[in-house]
C-alpha cells in the first residue's frame, strides 16, 4: 500500500491518529466490486487504517449479487445499481455495530448514468451520508441540479452532509463544468476536501473522486492511498464529529428584495461600459 500524495501522514503513524475520530470512511471506485472482496477483506485485516464505512463506485453489480455479497463484520446499508445497463453503481457498506436510517427521499433522486446515489443517516451524528457515481458520458447539466436539490433537502433538515464518490469532473483542469460545480458549493459553504490526483496513468493526471463536506473548523484529515487492485487511489477520511448537533450549518444565499433589485439596477446604470462595447476582443472587453 502506498500513502497519495496529500496530508503527508504516513501509513506507521495512522494508528495514532484514528483513535480519536468517530467517523472514519473510505470511499474507492474499485471499478469491478465481486473480484475484489479478497482485497479487501485482507486490506481490512491487515493494513492500519480501521475504517468502520466503506463506499465503494463502479461496483458493476446487480442488485441480487449486491445483496448476497459478503463482507466481515460490515453490512450492506444502502446501494444503487443499474437495471438497463452495466457497469457503474454505488454502495455504502457500515459495521455490524453501527446503527443508520435509510433516506428515501434522497434516494429517489437516483437515475442511471447521471445520479447513481446510495445514501444513509446517520442519527447520533446530525450527518447524511451520500456516495454517488456520475458516469462522463452523462449530461452534467441533468446531474448539476439533482445535486442542488440533493444539497438542499439534507440542508432543510438540519443535517451535515458528507458527500463521497466519483463525479467524473477533473478538479484539477479549469472548465465550465467545474466552475458551475464549484459555485453551487460555494454557495452551499461546502468544499470538496481532497486537493490531490486520485487517478493517474501514463497519459494523465486527474482529481475526479471527491470527498465534499461542510465547509467548517472540525478536526479531519483525509488521505489517498494506492490499494492495489484499482487504477483509482482511495480516499481516507476522518472526522472528530462530536457535538455536531450543537454547530450552525451557514449558507449562502442571493436575497431578492425589492431594495436590492433596484440597488442593483442603478449600480448597473453607473457603470462605465463604453471600453465594453468599443473593444472588438471579447478578453478584452471582459477582463476584469
Amino acid at each position: 500500500m502506498q500513502l497519495g500524495r496529500n496530508e503527508g501522514i504516513s501509513i506507521t503513524n495512522i494508528g495514532e491518529f484514528y483513535k480519536g475520530y468517530d467517523i472514519r470512511l473510505l470511499h474507492h471506485n474499485v471499478q469491478s466490486l465481486n473480484n475484489k472482496i479478497l482485497d479487501i477483506v485482507i486490506m481490512l485485516a491487515t493494513e492500519n487504517i480501521n475504517v468502520d464505512i466503506l463506499c465503494f463506485t463502479e461496483h458493476w453489480l446487480p442488485e441480487v449479487q449486491m445483496n448476497v455479497l459478503n463482507i466481515d463484520d460490515f453490512k450492506l446499508a444502502s446501494n444503487f445499481s443499474r437495471k438497463h445497463s452495466k457497469a457503474g453503481g454505488s454502495c455504502i457498506f457500515i459495521r455490524n455495530n453501527i446503527q443508520t436510517e435509510q433516506v428515501e427521499y434522497l434516494q429517489e433522486l437516483g437515475k442511471e448514468k447521471v445520479f447513481e446515489i446510495s445514501t444513509i443517516e446517520m442519527p447520533d451524528k446530525n450527518t447524511i451520508l451520500t456516495c454517488i457515481y456520475r458516469s462522463p458520458d452523462s449530461d452534467f447539466y441533468e446531474f448539476l441540479p439533482k445535486l442542488e436539490l440533493l444539497i438542499g433537502k439534507v440542508s432543510s433538515k438540519g443535517k451535515r452532509l458528507i458527500l463521497c464518490g466519483d463525479l467524473n469532473i477533473n478538479f484539477l483542469q479549469y472548465s465550465g463544468k467545474l466552475l458551475d460545480l464549484q459555485k453551487v458549493l460555494l454557495m452551499n459553504n461546502l468544499i470538496n476536501i481532497i486537493k490531490s490526483p486520485t487517478r493517474i496513468t501514463y497519459h494523465s493526471v486527474s482529481l475526479i473522486d471527491i470527498i465534499i463536506v461542510n465547509n467548517i473548523n472540525k478536526e479531519m484529515f483525509t488521505i489517498n492511498m494506492d490499494l492495489g487492485y484499482s487504477d483509482h487511489l482511495a480516499q481516507l477520511l476522518y472526522i472528530k464529529a462530536k457535538n455536531l448537533q450543537n454547530e450552525s450549518i451557514g449558507t449562502y444565499k442571493r436575497h431578492f428584495k425589492e431594495e436590492n433589485v433596484e440597488e442593483f439596477q442603478y449600480l448597473l446604470q453607473r457603470e462605465n461600459w463604453s471600453e465594453v462595447l468599443t473593444s472588438d476582443e471579447a478578453n478584452v472587453s471582459f477582463n476584469p
